[in-house]
């Protein structure tokens, strides 16, 4: 039997940079660790805004809970993203896709929260997400009824749906002193605007001026630019933040997340039919949505699509961390467009090297001075990181669009789904409309998302439009 120590070393003795484009190999840990650190610092924020933006909703959480889940989707983003690079039997797509918390939830679980309490909340998140990791385990059967055009709308909703993310944090739209009564203040806004912009720039220079493989870490050589900039303009106007670093406790250094069962009570009384079975569709939208995350990924790594087992694996993987992160209080997770940006700028798929992103997240999460330092990263440094890329998952869906053909009943289904599906969540005048009925808001929330939305749309219309469509009708003679 051949002994797998020896055959570690062995790999390791032969490490080259070379490696970095291969899925497998080891490469030089100089090299290796910038490009999952870069991974890391694109996501990070990212990861814990939408449970922020959502116990902000609710407005009821105690603060050990919040801050428990904020620790908690550090910890399940690194387990989820390490299964995702290296299987576990069946669970897990081998292939660079970062996992992180999930913004389709927010909508319904605020709802579902204010509506009832936070442990039907997680009681929901925890069916419905196991509803969907054990439908993902057959995803290679039930693929086939998802026409291909539907994970390119999907992609291309969620690409949607980010531009305004990406450009409010740039413009820092939701700090303070930015947004004056006459609408937005030029003068308190110029240092982000600047910060944003150095940000930007220095990646962008950094991607076109060096060479060789250091040219793909513009993304973090544009973080550490830009963080550097708001140091300066700290005896300005503060815009680093480092009033969450304290030291009153041993917590304090180092804290494990616990389950939230553990901080709170829960009975057969907050078991819910119909929150459970909302939550459950939205868990479904998301997997079609990792379809078409692993689809481009996969195109774009490896110039083919996906196999039934990497398909089946990565949709299982982010339905059972999903589980996971509804025993832990914290929200589910999704394959990261940004990431997947990054790994379409930089080329670099390898597993060992991309495997040092969830050792950093699973430090952050243990240790709480590496998540407080990270957490002061302002909001226009991640503007600048994240505009280019978020716009870029556009592109990818785009793309996938591009591959199928314009066709005439693909082009009918793309107009109906960015006119009825975007264009109607954008109108909040009318997705934000309240009623007496639970029923009806939950249709709302499936409304105002343009990802779902998109996904119902280009499903239905896949099915009704006949392929006939296509042919034109010539005249008769």
């Amino acid at each position: 039997m051949a002994n797998p120590f020896k055959a570690l070393a062995s790999s390791y003795r032969q490490r080259s940079v070379d490696n970095l484009f291969q899925l497998d190999g080891a490469v030089p840990i100089s090299k290796g660790v910038p490009f999952g650190a870069q991974h890391v610092l694109a996501l990070f924020v990212s990861n814990i805004a939408p449970i922020l933006l959502l116990f902000a909703s609710i407005g009821t959480a105690p603060a050990d809970v919040v801050d428990n889940a904020i620790r908690g989707a550090a910890f399940l983003a690194a387990i989820g993203t390490a299964i995702q690079l290296f299987p576990i039997w069946r669970v897990g797509s081998k292939m660079p896709l970062y996992m992180g918390t999930s913004f389709t939830f927010i909508g319904v679980l605020s709802l579902v929260g204010s509506r009832y309490n936070l442990s039907t909340m997680f009681i929901s998140v925890i069916v419905g997400s196991l509803i969907a990791g054990i439908l993902g385990l057959f995803a290679g059967k039930w693929k086939k009824a998802i026409k291909p055009i539907v994970p390119a709308m999907v992609v291309l909703g969620l690409g949607l749906s980010l531009l305004s993310v990406g450009a409010k944090d740039f413009l820092a739209i939701d700090v303070t002193g930015v947004l004056g009564p006459q609408g937005y203040d030029f003068g308190n806004a110029w240092p982000h605007l600047l910060v944003a912009a150095i940000t930007l720039v220095s990646g962008i220079i950094w991607q076109v001026l060096v060479k060789g493989v250091w040219k793909n870490i513009g993304i973090l050589v544009g973080l550490i630019a830009g963080y550097l900039a708001a140091l300066c303009f700290i005896p300005y106007n503060g815009m680093v933040d480092f009033s969450a670093f304290r030291f009153n406790s041993v917590t304090d250094f180092i804290d494990v997340p616990r389950p939230f069962f553990t901080l709170t009570s829960a009975s057969w009384g907050d078991f819910h039919f119909g929150s459970i079975l909302v939550v459950t569709i939205v868990c479904l939208v998301t997997s079609i949505e990792n379809l078409g995350n692993i689809s481009s990924l996969s195109a774009i790594s490896f110039e083919r699509e996906p196999t039934d087992r990497e398909l089946s694996g990565g949709i299982a993987a982010t339905g059972f961390i999903g589980a996971l992160a509804g025993f832990f209080g914290a929200l589910p997770l999704t394959g990261y467009g940004q990431n997947v940006g990054i790994v379409g700028q930089t080329k670099v798929i390898n597993r060992m090297a991309l495997l040092t992103g969830p050792i950093i997240l699973l430090l952050a999460s243990l240790f709480p001075p590496i998540s407080r330092l990270l957490l002061t990263i302002p909001t226009a440094v991640l503007g600048g990181t994240v505009i280019m890329l978020f716009a870029s998952i556009c592109l990818i869906g785009i793309q996938m669009l591009a591959k199928l053909g314009f066709t005439k009943k693909n082009i009918m289904i793309a107009s109906l789904c960015l006119g009825l599906g975007y264009g109607v969540s954008l109108v909040t005048e009318f997705t934000g409309t309240r009623f007496e009925v639970d029923a009806v808001n939950y249709v709302m929330l499936l409304v105002g998302n343009p990802v779902v939305s998109m996904f119902l749309i280009s499903f239905i219309l896949s099915y009704l439009i006949p392929e006939s469509f296509n042919e034109e009708i010539k005249p008769k003679v």
